[in-house]
């Protein structure tokens, strides 16, 4: 897998002022207008759409069947711009503080501590869900909550993923069930495991699992909490990782490409469909399977939503809107592409459109939905994200 991540500054750079229109419309003008008088300004625009870009198939699912469709309907021309999320809030923060009114990013793919930053900084804009016909088939439990903050029609749910390990079973014979006989596990196979740094968004959900599996109820309910247990359990099995723990994979990608190389017998990550693509395309082995672990599954919903001085969000809200819709859906969900969990509720879609997600086929690298029951876990508190990336350094790392 390549990482296609570009330079951000230059990029900005670049992009600033190219087709762009001469002033940005503010909220109350476009919100307060109809879907449809919204849809036709939207025409022969240019979108962009800002997006973590670490992952073959869901570029693959941008490039090649979102940006012709958008304009094939609309005229809409489509550009994906490859950068980490945070570092989307970071530039949209600086602009806010700077007034400036105008900026470049149209889209951007946002959810947990992420949208509690912006949403805390005023930095999205606006109750964009109102408008969007195709908000009539999103999941209403989905929508309410991104990782514990109320979304207030602040970001429109994109996709529902559950927390999945994957392995070789080639090499693994008897893949441990729970964190227990994980830690067993990978003492007894030194260097055939590892997870992403925790500035990295899957790495980070790796300690927020060890936390589910060996941290009370009461001490998961207290953002201010020591989480000794966790640190320690890290800690423990950190001489036995990949390179001796003296270094970890900075992202998810780079992870995958550990994996895919034979180099570690594991990798993780959001969405338990990832690696049907993978295993098509022979990046990843054949035999890889999956594990649940007894200890939980954190599930997670993602969104996507428009920057408050974004410079097309006609065309912004047009590109959401389709990437909500049945069709596009079905597509994600198909592993051709993605294989990424439907936003939807599928109770609200005919006979017809229900049929075409039940005859999705699963490959034997996704567990079947009832590996789920009882393993669910809710995400932790939001504040839970930069503790870990404060502490995680000097706790484990160091």
């Amino acid at each position: 897998m390549k990482t296609k991540v570009i330079s951000f500054l230059a990029l900005s750079t670049l992009l600033a002022g190219c087709g762009t229109p001469a002033t940005t419309p503010q909220p109350k003008s476009v919100l307060g207008t109809s879907y449809q008088s919204i849809e036709k300004e939207a025409e022969k625009s240019t979108v962009r759409m800002y997006m973590w870009g670490g992952d073959d198939g869901i570029n693959a699912y941008i490039d090649e069947y979102v940006a012709p469709r958008l304009k094939k309907e609309h005229n809409i021309t489509l550009e994906r711009v490859p950068i980490e999320t945070a570092d989307i809030i970071q530039k949209l923060r600086a602009e806010k503080q700077a007034n400036k009114e105008k900026g470049v990013i149209d889209v951007v793919w946002i959810n947990g501590d992420n949208f509690l930053n912006a949403k805390k900084d005023d930095l999205l804009y606006g109750e964009i869900t109102k408008v969007l016909p195709n908000m009539k088939y999103v999941d209403a439990a989905a929508q309410s909550s991104d990782s514990g903050t109320k979304t207030e029609d602040l970001e429109a749910a994109w996709g529902k993923v559950q927390y999945t390990l994957h392995y070789d079973a080639a090499d693994v014979k008897s893949p441990p069930t729970d964190l227990k006989a994980l830690k067993s596990w990978v003492k007894e196979n030194p260097g055939r495991f590892t997870y992403p740094e925790v500035t990295d968004f899957t790495g980070n959900a790796f300690v927020r699992h060890v936390m589910y599996g060996v941290e009370s109820n009461e001490t998961l309910k207290d953002p201010k909490a020591d989480f000794k247990k966790t640190w320690a359990y890290l800690n423990e099995i950190k001489p036995y990782l990949w390179k001796q723990g003296k270094t970890y994979p900075k992202t998810l990608a780079q992870l995958d490409q550990l994996y895919a190389k034979g180099d570690v017998d594991f990798t993780m990550g959001f969405n338990e469909r990832r690696a049907e693509q993978e295993v098509t395309s022979g990046t990843f082995p054949k035999q890889t399977r999956p594990i649940v672990l007894k200890d939980g599954s954190i599930a997670s919903t993602h969104f996507l939503s428009v920057p408050f001085n974004a410079p097309n969000p006609k065309g912004a809200l047009v590109t959401i809107n389709t990437l909500l819709s049945p069709e596009a859906q079905l597509k994600k969900y198909d592993a051709t592409y993605w294989g990424d969990g439907t936003s939807l509720d599928l109770s609200t879609l005919n006979t017809s459109e229900q049929k075409q997600f039940a005859d999705v086929p699963a490959a034997p690298s996704t567990p079947k939905p009832s590996v789920f029951e009882g393993k669910v876990r809710t995400e932790l508190d939001p504040s839970i994200f930069e503790m870990i990336r404060k502490e995680w350094p000097s706790r484990v790392a160091r």
